[in-house]
Order: structure tokens, then sequence, then C-alpha cells
């Protein structure tokens, strides 16, 4: 367990954000660290606040300076810290790679603040510059990723080169509240304001992005960005199993549905989660359309007072990569969140027009002061305290810390064959423009 009194969920902000960075420039004796493998993912067109500080306001839309081409940071969880909804994928998506999108812009922000005010806000699109002003800046050159090297001329004015951005909308994110629409209409929640970032967040396994977990060779990405063996072992030793990211925030978030995107994330998080599973027992080799066809429920752990914390766990094809094998279990995947809200796993709140929280405490936004906690209210911390805010004590935010942890450890992480479990099928993906 991490000793630092910071609460896991602000804590992963300050070790995530600068992750690669260290991992690429600070190794010793100029070693070369597997998680470099994602540099070969190429660099893209980055920007920075205007203003220092995080936005007064929600979004992840705001003045910007255009500040170069610049290699990419990795990535938290999406969304609120508490959704009762939690998307799973391998590893994030990187739209920008697609050429037709080559215009797409990536934060580049030196203030931890920053950072985490994007991935709390974020919720179905991320940003690119106008085809236009993309056009009239330079950007239409023969360049294309992940060979991009020459900055865009945005001229400087006052100080700063500000450049226009836009909303570009993810498919993969947009299908997201899709569902929280259809789930909406079924049942009856007139009015609902349910969205993907509030009530939906997403995360992956893995913190640093590429178009795809590219471990074999395939005809629609150059040889060069296969992953090795070692590579595949090394990195996935590093973020999930010794750094775990991924699991310090499950933990922390407790959701009440985990979402399982496609057969490459099924099988590692079905051999992580194994000995968890009290229902279902999930298989690491079975089809997404064979899992899809049961109920499976993951049990985190129990708390002091007995209380068993449970998710259902939903399986999934991936939504862009592998489109035929979602489409075909689509209606499943709304028929168990359905069936889920049904039983009052997860709950509408008539007031708020969003999903209650899940058990556990969460100070993140306070704390990091990008914005107030609209859900303060219906917070309830694993430990014996009524409430717990940024304003409490160090000691008792961390027993709420330790709590988590204490779930988390109440059953050892499966590895398995790592190169094996963690790698890519030829059935996977169907389609190779998996954005």
């Amino acid at each position: 367990m991490n000793n630092s009194k910071l609460p896991t969920e602000v804590e992963l902000i300050y070790e995530v954000m600068p992750c690669s960075a260290m991992r690429t420039a600070q190794e010793p004796n100029g070693k070369k660290h597997s998680c470099t493998y994602f540099r070969k993912w190429g660099a893209y067109h980055s920007y920075d606040y205007n203003l220092n500080g995080p936005p007064a306001q929600t979004g992840i839309s705001h003045p910007s300076e255009y500040v170069g081409i610049a290699n990419l940071t990795p990535e938290v969880l999406s969304g609120c810290r508490k959704s009762p909804i939690f998307v799973v994928g391998i590893n994030p998506n990187l739209t920008g790679f697609s050429k037709t999108r080559k215009n797409s812009v990536y934060p580049l922000f030196d203030e931890y603040k920053q950072f985490a005010h994007y991935f709390r806000y974020r919720s179905t699109e991320k940003l690119e510059i106008p085809d236009n002003a993309f056009e009239g800046f330079g950007g239409g050159n023969a360049e294309v990723p992940p060979n991009l090297f020459t900055d865009l001329a945005v001229p400087e004015v006052n100080g700063r080169r500000t450049v226009p951005l836009q909303m570009q909308l993810v498919k993969y994110y947009d299908e997201l509240q899709k569902l929280l629409n259809d789930l909406g209409a079924k049942m009856n929640w007139n009015g609902h304001q349910l969205k993907v970032g509030e009530d939906l967040s997403y995360g992956n396994m893995v913190a640093c992005p590429s178009a795809r977990w590219l471990t074999a060779k395939n005809p629609g990405y150059p040889e060069s960005l296969v992953m090795s063996t070692t590579e595949v072992k090394e990195i996935v030793q590093e973020c999930f199993h010794d750094r775990k990211y991924f699991l310090r925030q499950l933990f922390q978030s407790l959701p009440k549905v985990i979402m399982v995107v496609g057969a490459t994330t099924a099988r590692p998080f079905i051999t992580a989660m194994k000995d968890r599973f009290i229902e279902g027992d999930p298989k690491v080799n079975e089809s997404v359309t064979e899992l899809i066809k049961r109920k499976h429920v993951l049990k985190y752990g129990d708390l002091p007072d007995g209380t068993e914390l449970t998710a259902r766990v939903i399986f999934s094809g991936h939504i862009t990569g592998d489109p035929t094998t979602y489409q075909a279990v689509r209606g499943k995947v709304l028929e168990q969140l359905v069936e889920e809200a049904q039983n009052n796993n997860i709950i509408y709140n008539t007031n708020s027009k969003h999903l209650l929280r899940p058990k556990g405490a969460c100070v993140f936004c306070p704390m990091l002061e990008i914005g107030k906690c609209d859900y303060e209210n219906e917070l309830v911390p694993l430990t014996n305290h009524p409430v717990l805010t940024a304003d409490s004590s160090a000691m008792l935010l961390f027993e709420e810390k330790k709590a988590q942890f204490e779930l988390m450890n109440q059953e050892t992480v499966e590895k398995g064959t790592i190169e094996d479990i963690w790698a890519e099928k030829p059935e996977d993906y169907t389609n190779t423009n998996n954005l």
C-alpha cells in the first residue's frame, strides 16, 4: 500500500500524469524502459489553456494556445470517480492516428489541476482544430501520423498562439451515451440527464494511449508498431501489477456495474479478477457472445460490518474495433443494464436526474479545486464516519484509503502468462479503424 496521506483519487493524478515522462527520460544508466514503446505511435499537435489554473467552467473546451508537436501523456479515469457504471478498455484510444483526423489536438498541461479538470469533465468528445484553420496553419502538408514533425504556423498575438478549437465526437464514447439514453427510456425516467462522465465513467487497464493494442502483425499498421513479447510483459507488469493504477482507481470507485469492452480486455480482466467472481464463472477463452449469455457478479470484498460489496460485470464486444460483435450483443448489454436498474443496484435520483453514487467517499473535485462535488450528499464512506469531505482530517481520509486497499488485497490479483493473456487475437477486431 502507498502510505502517502493523499486520498487515492487525488494521488493518482500526481502519479499518472508524469509517469510516461519518467519512464522515458529518467531511467538509470540510459536503460530503455519498455513503456517507451508508446512513443512509437508518434507525437501530435498539442494545446494548453490560456489561463493558469483549472478552468472555472466544466467541460474541456476553453480558450487555448497551440504549443506544438508533443508526445502524449498517460490517461486517468474519465468522468466522476464515483459513477455507478464503469467502462473498462485495455488502453486509451488515439483518434489522432487516423489520417483523416490529424487535426486532432491533445492536452499538454503543466499543471496537475488542469490535468485533473480535463479528465473529470471529458465526456463524449475530444478536441480538434477546424479543417479550414488547420489547412491555413500549414496542417495540410504530406506528413501523417505517426510521423508528424512540423509545428503549425499559428500566429502569436499578445504573447500567445491562441488556436481555434472545436469538439470532435468520438464514436466509442457517443455509443456509451446512446446506451445511457436507452436505459433511461427503458426505465421510463422521463427528463433524465444521464450522461457519460457523470453516470458512466471510462478507464483503462494500461494508462498510455495507442490506436490499437497491437501484439501481432496487422496489415492496417506498420510492423514497427507491433509490441514485442518483452514490451507486453514489462508494460503490463509496470502499469497494471506494480503501480496498480487501474486497480487502485477501481477500488476507490467501487462501481455497481463494470462494462468490459472487447475480447482483448476481457481476457486479462477475467484473469486478474477470477477469484472474485461469485456468479457466472467466466472463462478466459470464452467469446464475448458466450459470456453475455449469463449473469456475472464480482465481489469487491466484505466491510468490517459484514456488508458485501459487489458489482455486475457485463462483457461487450468492442464498440468500434469489433462492431459486428458489438451490434450482436448490444441488446443483451442494455438488457443487463436494465436488470440492474430494476433490481435497484443502480438507482435513479429523481431530484438530480442522475444515478445515485455507490458506496465510498470521494474528495477529488474539491481537494484539487477543480469544481464542487454535485454528489457530496450521496457519498457514504467505507469507514464508520457519517461523512468525509476535503476538509476532513488527514487521519480520517487515510482510514478510508486503507479500507479501499483492504478490499483490493482481500484476493490475489492473478497474472497468468502475461504475453498470452494480454495478446490480441485476429478475431478480436474486425475494423482496423477502431476509433
